[in-house]
């Protein structure tokens, strides 16, 4: 499997979490939602989203980008990274309101509610931009050698950085998630 490959199978468990999220959070009463599954999904985004994929994006991806002309300010790679923080700061917040709901601020339940259905949209543009403009744009600009140097290094990434189990562990996170809420 490619470089961009992998980044577009990745995106397919994010989104497939997205999805889940929505369930829960648009069609279950307040007082159905299980918090340890919410948390679950919290923790799936800030390891797996964030720092397992979206970190190849920006250390490897994106720079090579750069390398080979692409601007980072003011262009598609900007826009990226600006939509990367836009969601932590979500997750940060919904993270802050668990606390919060956790302490009996029931009021504290439309913020998580309310962050992570933003993050939900906004990850969504952002992979459909991505998958439709930015990876097709990167397969056009980068070079055979350095698009293959990028699938060795994510394959590498795979296998020491991140051990299997980690990988494992979030994909049978979204298949057990997907067999309560996506029926």
């Amino acid at each position: 499997m490619l470089a961009i490959d992998i980044l577009v199978k990745e995106h397919d468990s994010i989104l497939k979490v997205i999805e889940i999220t929505q369930t829960i959070l648009n069609t279950t009463d307040k007082s159905t939602v299980k918090l340890d599954h919410v948390e679950q999904i919290i923790d799936f985004i800030k390891n797996f989203a964030d720092k397992y994929h979206h970190l190849k994006e920006e250390d490897v991806l994106f720079m090579e980008m750069e390398r080979h002309g692409m601007p980072r300010d003011g262009g598609p790679i900007g826009v990226m990274l600006y939509e990367h923080d836009e969601g932590r700061k979500y997750i940060k917040q919904a993270v802050e309101a668990i606390g919060q709901l956790k302490l009996g601020n029931d009021e504290a339940f439309e913020q998580i509610k309310e962050n992570l259905l933003n993050y939900c949209t906004l990850l969504t543009n952002h992979i459909a931009k991505e998958n439709n403009i930015l990876y097709p744009m990167a397969e056009r600009l980068l070079p055979a050698d350095v698009k293959s140097a990028m699938t060795e290094n994510f394959e590498e990434t795979n296998l020491t950085t991140v051990d299997n189990e980690y990988f494992d562990k979030y994909m049978k996170l979204v298949d057990e998630l997907s067999a309560v809420y996506l029926k």
